[in-house]
């Protein structure tokens, strides 16, 4: 009797110990609200395909914490691209070249402030096949993460803020769809550049920063 008396109390203190340790742990590790990070709308100078260089407009974003611990993990996801081909592009690529299709991969970088590593390579969004609807019209292309996207984790540097900027180069390898083909054909893969027109100012900055809080204790 006296044994059991033993096992039950010694199982009580353990279940009791267990309650306590999961409750501060999970109080002092609740994930932050999710929030949406994106830049202006940046023009970048890119080598077309028969045309060469012309401008492209792009939008980034992304989804992270509102906040992070300092030292702490964060990695970026819902990453999305939004570029804009000009009409005038899109009409010399469809009249002249007789492309009406885009898709393959690309790859960009950030830098980060107050954290590391400062240089993040970003690789591999996927550009789904999209095809021009008015060669006479802006033609939309839209990059996004995949599960073959490489994404690296971000640690977070001092209690503070954690700003993100675009970087000044970005590239794609594409296959380009020519209608004038017979059949019509997709062709490629292509190397599309692009570098940041630094012919005018430019803020590459994401908004908001992330809010670097102390690290969390157990008190």
């Amino acid at each position: 009797m006296a044994r059991r008396i033993r096992n039950l109390l010694a199982g009580a203190a353990a279940a009791c110990l267990a309650t306590t340790v999961t409750g501060v742990l999970g109080a002092g590790t609740a994930q932050a609200a999710e929030v949406t990070y994106e830049s202006q709308t940046l023009r970048y100078i890119c080598t077309y395909p028969l045309i060469g260089n012309d401008i492209l407009d792009v939008k980034f974003q992304f989804q992270a914490p509102e906040s992070v611990p300092s030292g702490g993990t964060v990695q970026p996801h819902d990453i999305v691209a939004t570029a804009t081909v000009p009409a005038s592009v899109v009409s010399l690529l469809y009249y002249v070249g007789g492309i009406d299709g885009v898709r393959g991969t690309a790859d960009g970088g950030v830098t980060v402030t107050n954290g590391s590593p400062t240089d993040v390579d970003i690789s591999d969004l996927r550009i789904d096949e999209q095809f021009v609807s008015d060669p006479d019209s802006d033609f939309t292309v839209i990059a996004h993460q995949d599960a073959g996207t490489v994404v690296p984790t971000i640690t977070a540097g001092e209690p503070g803020t954690l700003g993100a900027d675009m970087g000044s180069f970005f590239a794609a390898t594409v296959d380009f769809h020519y209608m004038n083909t017979n059949p019509p054909s997709w062709q490629g893969p292509e190397s599309f550049e692009c570098d940041l027109d630094t012919s005018i100012p430019q803020d590459t900055s994401f908004t908001p920063d992330m809010t670097v809080t102390p690290p969390a204790t157990l008190d």
